[in-house]
């Protein structure tokens, strides 16, 4: 009887040692853990499939959901990217990320590019205009739309977008200048051969 308790002992040890938390990341990735601490930045945990002893973080916006041991299961809520209040300095920068990020010019590429194939002391002049007109706010794309009311970001992202127009305004002249002596060395090895 006591080889059974003992037996039966050890079984329920490894039984209660199998059950652990599992951390449900974004990318579909299983973490085998005890969580120990939820907090709105991060999650504090012990890994349980590795011999580490340490307690590790990772970030709730790359959690999903915790599955616990016995069943339960937490969806993680993600702070939210934009705090209320941002500083104008906070805003401006945001404002060019988003930019970078978000707004694309491929009118200002290709209209000048095209222009300069078609006219090319107009394609200059053309992309000089596409260039300068910031986009309205209805073409500002944001990480949060809270943020269009913030007159900072606004003019951050506008600027930024107008430095990106340019620049592509910019490749295109260059693009269509490179397509101009292309056609030209072509021509004349063409005409150098007859």
């Amino acid at each position: 009887m006591r080889l059974f308790c003992l037996l039966l002992l050890s079984l329920l040890t490894k039984v209660a040692q199998a059950q652990h938390d599992v951390i449900l990341r974004m990318d579909a990735r299983e973490q085998k853990a005890r969580v120990l601490t939820i907090r709105p930045d991060n999650i504090i945990y012990l890994p349980q499939d590795t011999a580490t002893t340490d307690t590790l973080r990772v970030a709730s916006a790359q959690v999903f959901m915790i599955r616990y041991a016995n069943g339960a299961k937490e969806l993680i809520q993600h702070v939210p990217l934009v705090k209320p209040g941002l500083t104008a300095v906070e805003a401006r920068q945001r404002g060019m990320q988003d930019a970078r990020r978000n707004f694309m010019a491929p009118g200002a590429f290709w209209g000048t590019y095209g222009t300069t194939i078609a006219y090319p002391p107009i394609g200059l002049i053309t992309g000089g205009v596409l260039a300068a007109s910031a986009p309205s706010t209805n073409n500002i794309i944001a990480s949060d739309v809270a943020l269009l009311k913030n007159p900072e970001y606004v003019r951050a992202y506008q600027q930024q977008a107008k430095r990106q127009k340019l620049g592509k305004a910019a490749a295109g002249f260059g693009a269509g200048v490179g397509t101009w002596l292309v056609v030209a060395a072509v021509l004349v090895s063409a005409s150098t051969h007859w």
